[in-house]
């Protein structure tokens, strides 16, 4: 790469000059590295975890494409500072560039003119590649000033970045990160924190650069993990970069539905199925059902072992059994420890009618390959699949009396009981049923993945036995929950992030924050969409922007059967003037919408194409956490249905664009956006 062309101003030159160092001292760092990773393959037998360590750091040192260095921090009586994504140093292991999220950093993202945290000077430094294009000083000169003043930081830096073109990929925001997300990214690992924030607050890039945060803070968490969990599999796609372009690789990204056990998900249920298959009183009755498989004796049972017999009473076994079963152990467990007690009781009962030799060796065994062993076991203890202890108990109406009394209504036990597939392989599974499954995985098994650190995004549409999957993961409690109210869609909705901890683990210090300020969606777009708000979520209020936008909401009316084209025709239009366009659309409308647009190779479909083309059409459930430049929302009155949780999803499709929001419509719109 050329040397970029000289800059006039000192302090531009002072800049290119030390970014100009940073990517020489990168490039030697790398060298070194290369080195020693060759000697060491070179001396034979090399230790093969330090020689993975190596080739991960050699990767770990090349270029990005991402600015190296973003500012710079002058402390009033101290050194002075240049702060970028990752460490960098001299020859002399002097620091050229101090990584982000180092302590020192700290004042760069939080000084303000009512603290300065001991800063003289902070710098935005808005670097292209290797040319520094511009710089911005906050200078703080020990007044109070406006405590406000400085609540956006690094404005010009900021709205460059939210004024770029989306590329169907999220990038980092670790150049723009503001004071509020900060704090929350840099939280103590041991909190369960909760954050609240309404659309475009940055709530997921906050989770992101919290993993990373934590993980360059607290190296054993690369070896315990770090789960993120989002929505679905577009979402993934779409925040997959993240992670990576800031260097951390010790990462899980999935969804809630693929950390369950494998089941073929091949059924809808209606939402009033669902919200009961997602009460944490589910967990209860498959406790309930499992403990149920048990059964006591009732007579004697008698055993044989090559040419003796011996009987063991029932009101010993009996005894034996409630023993165990008062234990707080896993079924499997529990099952094993019954069989070794019974071998134990049967060797005493046989020693006592003096017919073992000196040798006992091949009792166990002998004993345990018996039918009449064998047949005592399962009927005390039977072996139990989660896929048949959740089948078994879901399509029987005797089961669902017998356990769910006190727990769940008639009309409930009615809503959950379901036809019975011919073989466990064929049930036909629902979304709500993979939490069952986990829960009857967990009561059986005793064993899931844990990780140091989870951090859940859209987390206001999982339901309490979700949660339960989720705590079973994370069992230190230290988990980040982030989502917003307003926008939850799923079976179950919250007034409060309050009712979401109560099903997490009490392990992690509880703590709630908000996101108030708004950075991607335009003002005259937020305002348009909030006025859902009062009837969609009354108790949430509307986010603030920090830029109004350069337009004002499209909205055009068309005939019943010019929607579809007239969707279209306003995203090709659109396409025009901005890279990413979304077509967000009722469930009802995609099939035509394929159709119209098959011939056209600017237009994808999301699951299929990703977001890799220049319109992409979107169902409404799957925009969730996404963004584009420009939206055109299909049909309003079919996304919102009849109910909040419809436009609750609406406000989620209208908040999607950077740009320009467009909406097409034939049939009226919802009250609260008409006049």
């Amino acid at each position: 790469m050329s040397d970029p062309a000289p800059l006039p101003d000192p302090e531009l030159q002072a800049e290119q000059a030390h970014l100009q160092l940073a990517h020489d001292s990168l490039a030697a760092m790398r060298q070194r590295a290369e080195r020693l990773l060759q000697d060491l393959i070179g001396a034979g037998s090399p230790d093969l975890d330090y020689v993975a360590a190596l080739s991960r750091r050699v990767s770990l040192l090349a270029e990005s494409p991402r600015p190296l260095l973003f500012g710079r921090i002058d402390e009033k009586e101290g050194p002075r500072w240049h702060i970028g994504r990752r460490h960098v140093e001299d020859a002399r292991s002097d620091p050229v560039v101090i990584d982000w999220r180092a302590p020192v950093a700290v004042p760069f993202y939080r000084a303000s003119t009512k603290d300065a945290l001991g800063l003289a000077r902070r710098r935005q430094i808005m670097v292209d590649r290797h040319s520094v294009v511009s710089v911005a000083d906050d200078l703080f000169d020990g007044t109070d000033g406006d405590a406000g003043a400085t609540r956006l930081r690094g404005g010009d830096a900021l709205l460059a970045e939210l004024e770029r073109a989306r590329t169907g990929e999220m990038l980092d925001i670790v150049a723009t990160i503001q004071a509020e997300q900060d704090e929350i990214i840099r939280a103590p690992l041991d909190q369960l924190l909760t954050v609240q924030g309404g659309p475009g607050t940055g709530k997921t890039a906050v989770g992101l650069h919290r993993a990373a945060f934590l993980l360059y803070n607290h190296p054993a968490l690369s070896r315990d993990g770090v789960l993120v969990l989002g929505p679905s599999r577009a979402f993934l796609r779409y925040i997959a970069q993240v992670l990576p372009s800031l260097g951390e690789e010790a990462v899980v990204q999935t969804t809630i539905a693929d950390i369950a056990p494998k089941a073929k998900v091949r059924v809808e249920e209606p939402m009033e199925v669902r919200r009961i298959k997602g009460d944490a009183r589910m967990g209860e009755l498959l406790r309930r059902a499992l403990d149920g498989r048990r059964r006591p004796l009732d007579d004697d049972v008698s055993l044989r072992v090559r040419f003796a017999r011996a009987t063991l009473s029932a009101e010993r076994v009996n005894e034996l059994v409630a023993s165990i079963a008062a234990r707080p152990a896993p079924y499997k467990s529990g099952r094993l420890a019954l069989k070794s007690r019974l071998v134990s009781e049967a060797r005493r009962a046989f020693r006592s009618s003096a017919r073992l030799g000196a040798d006992e060796t091949w009792f166990e065994n002998e004993l345990t390959s018996t039918e009449e062993f064998g047949s005592l076991l399962d009927t005390l203890w039977p072996t139990v699949s989660p896929a048949s202890l959740v089948r078994e108990l879901l399509s029987s109406r005797a089961q669902l009396e017998r356990f769910a009394g006190g727990l769940f209504s008639e009309r409930e036990r009615q809503l959950l009981l379901r036809a019975r597939d011919t073989r466990v392989s064929s049930t036909a599974w629902s979304t709500d049923d993979l939490a069952l499954l986990d829960e009857a995985a967990f009561l059986t098994g005793g064993r899931t993945r844990t990780y140091g650190h989870v951090v859940v995004d859209e987390a206001q549409d999982l339901t309490p036995m979700q949660f339960r999957m989720i705590a079973r993961r994370a069992p230190s409690g230290s988990i980040t929950v982030l989502g917003d109210l307003a926008q939850a869609t799923g079976p179950w909705t919250y007034s409060d992030w309050a009712e979401v901890r109560v099903h997490l683990p009490e392990a992690g210090r509880p703590h709630h924050d908000e996101l108030t300020l708004g950075y991607r969606a335009p003002g005259r777009v937020l305002d348009y969409a909030s006025r859902l708000l009062p009837v969609a979520a009354p108790g949430v209020g509307p986010t603030s922007s920090i830029r109004p936008g350069r337009t004002e909401p499209s909205v055009l009316a068309v005939a019943d059967d010019e929607v579809v084209a007239a969707a279209l025709a306003e995203a090709r239009t659109l396409a025009a003037g901005h890279a990413l366009v979304a077509v967000i659309a009722p469930e009802e409308l995609l099939p035509a919408l394929a159709r119209m647009a098959r011939s056209d190779d600017d237009i994808g479909m999301l699951e299929r194409d990703a977001m890799a083309r220049p319109i992409t059409i979107v169902p409404a459930p799957a925009a969730k956490g996404l963004e584009f430049d420009a939206v055109v929302v299909v049909e309003p009155a079919a996304i919102a249905g009849e109910d909040r949780r419809g436009l609750r999803l609406l406000y989620v499709a209208m908040t999607r664009p950077i740009q320009h929001l467009s909406v097409v419509h034939a049939r009226p719109l919802p009250a609260p956006l008409v006049g």
